[in-house]
């Protein structure tokens, strides 16, 4: 299932493979798993949306990881102009912040309540980072959402799977398409990461 074609296409899920890799800080798996996206008809830009995507989730090494294997397998970047997603800087306020990841998640989670209570500038710069960042990507949302629930499953946390599932689901994801981009999780973290995978899942139903 994880090798193939299925509810989420087999260019995708090798491309989550690559990022859980990269994530792990495995060089050789990240160029193993990104070659087969590639050769399985994953186009350049998907891989650079994801490489966007690890950046803000989980910092510079796996970002470096995955940029370094896309030139690798891609050739050199070609420079192109950011999209513009309409942020208004001067107008990212706290309301606008926390209004942000009201529509995105469909709530607002309580560790931005916590950021906007007690770094009401640390959030500001936390929403600008993520929604610029992820706007400006060629990646469907949905997509974007089933690879950090990916992420998430391979570090075992629950919690998070369910925040990205619940994006996932309201950018149109399927459980199925859930299910699968999860286990892609299984050859880094074993059959051990199913269980807070499956429980992000089912709470993902909720919306609250």
């Amino acid at each position: 299932m994880i090798a193939e074609d299925g509810a989420v296409p087999k260019p995708y899920k090798m491309l989550f493979i690559a990022t859980i890799a990269a994530v792990k800080r495995d060089r050789d798996l990240v160029a193993h798993y990104l070659r087969i996206a590639r050769e399985s008809g994953l186009p350049r830009d998907q891989a650079e949306s994801a490489a966007v995507g690890v950046l803000i989730s989980r910092g510079v090494v796996p970002h470096q990881l995955l940029t370094e294997s896309i030139a690798a397998h891609y050739g050199d970047a070609v420079e192109v102009s950011p999209g513009d997603d309409g942020t208004d800087v001067d107008d990212l306020d706290i309301d606008a912040s926390k209004a942000y990841f009201e529509k995105y998640f469909g709530f607002i989670p309580d560790y931005i309540e916590l950021l906007a209570n007690a770094a009401p500038k640390a959030l500001e710069g936390y929403t600008l980072m993520r929604k610029v960042a992820l706007a400006g990507t060629a990646m469907p949302s949905k997509y974007m959402e089933l690879l950090l629930c990916a992420v998430n499953a391979a570090e075992y946390q629950t919690r998070f799977v369910m925040i990205h599932a619940r994006g996932a689901r309201r950018s149109g994801a399927t459980e199925s398409e859930l299910v699968e981009s999860c286990l892609t999780a299984l050859p880094f973290a074993g059959v051990a990461s199913w269980l807070p995978a499956a429980d992000g899942i089912i709470q993902s139903r909720t919306d609250n």
